[in-house]
């Protein structure tokens, strides 16, 4: 399988991203990466022993790029690395650029599988259980969704679970404000009426922003603006606290404290650490694309990698099209 990896316009050095491909070559010997950028600047980084096709690109879409100009820089390495894909010559594409850019643009080359009027965003957070990730989906990609699209998205994320992760019965739920029945919009009692009919889908109903970190369920459904307000609060209380906890322990009269607690911070570190699901998926297109942080080091390069190659191993998105094509 062919990887085309993006490796222009992040926060951090391309070297993490070189770092991470390598490892990747290591892991799996079945993969080819194709190295999309500034050949200048990815060059010097490549050692003789290296592998890797580089796929020269004169642009690249900045962090605060628009998608609207995104998708008319077709000479950008976040562009070409989709087309590359769109042309059947690479097998899935991993970006660290804008995420905005990113989902317009493989929107726009790689197009939703037929019969889905939407795509979803799904990234993976953190919970309290140790080693236990769950995901939302959407968080960005549709403003506005109806009952059918929640739905649609539960479904797919439904098969990625049991192909990926191995869980063959996921546990899926719709965030609202409220878990009663009555609560919430039109859609989401659309939703909350079609998921509990199907029989294929583990449903346990509406549940709440405040337990989703404690592992509830395996797949939070939302609209993309609900979904990426919740988002940003989880991420922002997590960084609160580590904020928080690293002042005060910085504290000279907490320096013994400090020294006592560190094995339970170190353990509360791990627990919120999703380094090692740093990919998010953007689900129901015709071939698999995956992005990671802006500011990712090569330890999330390497798991989003990862992530992309099993997606692609697993035929993921070819199940889904399945799905959708047997639907009436």
């Amino acid at each position: 399988m062919k990887i085309a990896f993006d490796v222009m316009g992040f926060e951090n050095k391309t070297s993490e991203a070189i770092i991470a491909a390598r490892k990747i070559l290591k892991k799996y010997k079945d993969v080819e990466i194709i190295l999309v950028g500034d050949k200048k600047k990815i060059e010097p980084l490549i050692a003789k022993k290296d592998k890797f096709e580089i796929y020269h690109a004169d642009d690249v879409i900045q962090m605060d790029s628009s998608p609207i100009q995104a998708i008319r820089m077709t000479n950008s390495s976040m562009y070409k690395a989709t087309q590359l894909v769109a042309n059947n010559i690479a097998d899935g594409v991993l970006s660290a650029g804008s995420t905005a850019c990113f989902v317009t643009i493989v929107h726009f080359l790689l197009k939703p599988i037929n019969k889905l009027s939407k795509v979803g965003f799904m990234p993976f957070l953190p919970t309290t259980k140790k080693g236990k990730y769950f995901v939302i989906i959407d968080v960005g990609a549709n403003k506005n969704c109806d009952g059918i699209d929640l739905y649609n998205f539960a479904k797919m994320a439904n098969i990625y679970f049991k192909n990926i992760e191995n869980i063959a019965n996921p546990s899926i739920g719709i965030i609202n404000i409220g878990t009663e029945a009555n609560k919430g919009f039109e859609y989401q009692h659309q939703a909350n009426e079609m998921l509990s009919k199907d029989k294929n889908i583990n449903y346990v109903g509406f549940v709440e922003p405040r337990d989703l970190l404690q592992g509830i369920v395996d797949i939070a459904i939302s609209d993309g603006y609900t979904g990426n307000l919740v988002l940003k609060s989880v991420e922002g209380g997590l960084k609160a606290i580590s904020a928080v906890l690293k002042r005060n322990f910085k504290k000279p009269w907490n320096w013994l404290s400090a020294l006592t607690s560190a094995f339970v911070i170190k353990n509360v570190s791990k627990t919120f650490d999703y380094k090692n699901k740093a990919g998010a998926i953007v689900l129901g297109l015709n071939k698999p694309a995956v992005k990671t942080h802006g500011s990712a080091d090569k330890e999330q390069f390497y798991s989003a990698l990862v992530l992309l190659h099993n997606i692609i191993d697993k035929k993921v998105t070819e199940k889904i099209r399945e799905e959708f094509d047997d639907a009436e």
